[in-house]
């Protein structure tokens, strides 16, 4: 799975992607070109794209926030509630954090990626990927400023214009060297700038200030391997289609196939250790289901019988139960008759080396396809009985073995 930055470019309305290690960007459409059709891909969205609350909601339980929090955020945005997309993601300092981006921006996105054939299977908003209590110098296409994380307080991106007006408003009150801050910056001496500011500016705010040499790649790698929030909930939530096929007739014949070896070993295993009681039990069970599967057939001896099912059956190319059903599943396939024609039951008759189908088709020219092509297969095939009804045609074809 790719995972990339993205940014919505509103001068230019375009969708801007990055590398997670890379600060260059480009468009969407120019880095789709260099990647396989429908790659999955992780979307790490940009902090200008988005806005995070810190709200306060006593009494009220996890189950009915989702429905609470449109309520207490409706005066803090700009259009209505419903164009906006909410999604609550934890706690801090006894606040619940929620994340605030447009609807219409999420469905821009996914629509981009679906015309690019790009399977988008999560979007997670940046400064979740940030160390908690820290700045993080970013630069953010033609921008350059700061994301901050502060648990319970704020969560964003700051250009450096309005750094000091946020410290201000974030710090100036804070008293008792209460806050431990970590600054992490591509270069020492832009970390080094920021803290010395802060601590000229605040002197009793902070207990420590830690400079890192850090673009911030490791520690979003390291979160990334973290349960994070996934920004695509409710209609814009992943959901793998799941085609509906037609169930495979030939299925119980492989699963008789498979359930006579496991019982034919735990046979011979019973009868090593003298269990003589399981092994009437094995051979009783694979006597019933041998007798659904070819009703009517006279057992003589069942393990032969079961190896010439297995096997084929006569000598003659085409003769024998398996080669039979093996050219008619290959004709229903190639044909199409999946939808036309249902077959409700097969039985084999050992001595004829004869199939009988009982089958439901749409009407009597659709028998008669069936029994051509088998034909034109080199089997002897007849169409023994048709009788209409309310669903169409039921009928009875013979077929043999090579004509």
């Amino acid at each position: 799975m790719e995972t990339i930055r993205v940014q919505w470019h509103a001068a230019d309305s375009e969708w801007l992607v990055s590398p997670l290690d890379s600060p260059d960007w480009q468009s969407l459409p120019q880095w789709a070109d260099n990647v396989a059709d429908l790659t999955q891909v992780r979307l790490i969205l940009s902090p200008v794209n988005y806005a995070t609350h810190f709200v306060s909601l006593p009494g009220v339980s996890a189950r009915h926030m989702q429905r609470a929090l449109p309520f207490a955020l409706e005066e803090s945005l700009i259009e209505d509630v419903a164009s906006y997309l909410i999604v609550p993601a934890g706690q801090a300092d006894k606040k619940t954090r929620a994340y605030v981006l447009s609807a219409d921006l999420i469905e821009r996105l996914l629509e981009a990626c679906e015309v690019l054939h790009l399977q988008v299977r999560e979007l997670i908003p940046a400064t979740q990927l940030m160390e908690a209590d820290s700045f993080q110098r970013s630069q953010l296409q033609s921008q350059s400023g700061w994301m901050i994380r502060l648990p319970g307080r704020f969560e964003g991106w700051v250009p450096d214009a309005a750094l000091t007006a946020v410290c201000e408003s974030l710090f100036e009150e804070m008293t008792g060297n209460s806050q431990s801050l970590a600054i992490l910056a591509p270069q020492l001496d832009q970390a080094q700038l920021l803290k010395t500011t802060l601590e000229t500016s605040f002197p009793e705010a902070f207990a420590t200030l830690q400079c890192r040499v850090s673009e911030g790649v490791n520690e979003a790698r390291d979160k990334l391997t973290e349960r994070v929030t996934n920004l695509l909930v409710g209609r814009f939530q992943v959901r793998e289609a799941i085609e509906e096929k037609p169930k495979a007739w030939w299925r119980p014949l492989a699963a008789m196939a498979a359930v006579w070896l496991v019982l034919a070993t735990g046979w011979m295993f019973i009868e090593q250790h003298g269990a003589a009681q399981k092994a009437d039990q094995v051979y009783s069970e694979t006597l019933a289901l041998y007798k659904r599967l070819f009703p009517g057939e006279r057992i003589r001896s069942l393990d032969r019988q079961i190896r010439e099912k297995i096997n084929g059956g006569g000598e003659a190319q085409g003769d024998g139960f398996l080669s039979s059903v093996n050219v008619l599943g290959r004709v229903y396939a190639v044909q199409k008759l999946q939808k036309q024609v249902q077959i409700m039951s097969l039985r084999f008759n050992d001595r004829l080396q004869e199939v009988t189908l009982e089958v439901q088709a749409a009407s009597l020219a659709e028998l008669q396809t069936l029994r051509a092509a088998l034909e034109k297969e080199g089997l002897r095939a007849e169409v023994a009985s048709a009788t209409n009804d309310k669903q169409g045609v039921k009928g009875r074809i013979r077929i043999g073995g090579a004509a």
